[in-house]
């Protein structure tokens, strides 16, 4: 069996008994942990292009506020935001770091730390913005979706794969991944509104799938665009057969404070 499959096959089946039986805070400590993971090598990357950057800094920002949106909720995303965005610059001048590359080192720096604050901040809404049993149910509804999205996109691309989609940016995909992915993903939500989630509404479940279809494969090209310009292939190899985990959460997190608005907007609970 392939590294890709191998590592799927042990891995899914824990991932969703986790999301589905274990209490909310360890879901979180999870994220927390996956997300400084991804952070630091999306830091790596950058640092190959700009080697001033700082990671301790954007780390530690991404640290405490995720722990700080969890805990305050949307009401207090802004106040949040707002101090990584000025210390994250600070504890570089701070620092003493050098003048020359100072630009690129913060700007790297601070971009990373927004980045993630925003996204696995909205991963971890997914599970605490709705009350109990739906939480659980709505980041399922998430994962799995993307899941079976990439994974039409990856057997039918490289299947049948002719038209490149962004061949400067990401040359194996295609439009007919693109396509293979589209249908994964509405299957993928069909399969989650029939089997565990029958509260979601048909018409957000395909609200979520057509929206799920485009910013997914968005999420991956725009990570691939930080690979390409640092010269790599994956963020890392500490996954067997699928890279880094910037590799495995850019889809997930790239979508998630979209799917977190949908399902707040259309008020279903």
């Amino acid at each position: 069996m392939p590294a890709r499959e191998a590592t799927a096959f042990l891995l899914l089946p824990l991932i969703v008994a986790g999301i589905w039986f274990l209490p909310s805070w360890v879901y979180l400590a999870a994220v927390w942990a996956i997300t400084l993971l991804a952070a630091w090598e999306m830091l790596v990357l950058i640092k190959r292009l700009e080697p001033s950057v700082q990671n301790l800094p954007a780390l530690a920002a991404i640290a405490v506020a995720l722990v700080a949106l969890w805990v305050g909720g949307l009401g207090h995303a802004g106040s949040v935001l707002a101090a990584v965005v000025l210390l994250v610059p600070t504890a570089y001048l701070l620092s003493r770091g050098p003048t020359a590359g100072a630009s690129g080192a913060i700007t790297g720096a601070t971009f990373t730390a927004i980045y993630f604050a925003v996204a696995a901040g909205a991963m971890g809404l997914l599970r605490l913005a709705f009350p109990d049993p739906i939480g659980p149910r709505v980041v399922l509804l998430h994962c799995l979706t993307i899941w079976a999205g990439d994974s039409g996109a990856y057997y039918l691309g490289s299947r049948f794969g002719r038209h490149k989609l962004a061949p400067h940016v990401s040359p194996k995909k295609s439009w007919e991944g693109i396509l293979g992915g589209t249908v994964g993903t509405f299957v993928g939500v069909w399969f989650c509104r029939a089997v565990f989630f029958p509260q979601l509404d048909w018409n957000v479940a395909w609200l979520v799938a057509a929206a799920l279809s485009v910013l997914a494969p968005v999420g991956d090209l725009v990570e691939s665009l930080f690979k390409r310009d640092a010269g790599v292939k994956d963020s890392s190899g500490l996954i067997p057969g699928h890279g880094g985990f910037l590799d495995r959460t850019d889809s997930l997190y790239f979508a998630a404070p979209f799917v977190l608005a949908i399902l707040l907007v259309t008020g279903t609970w």
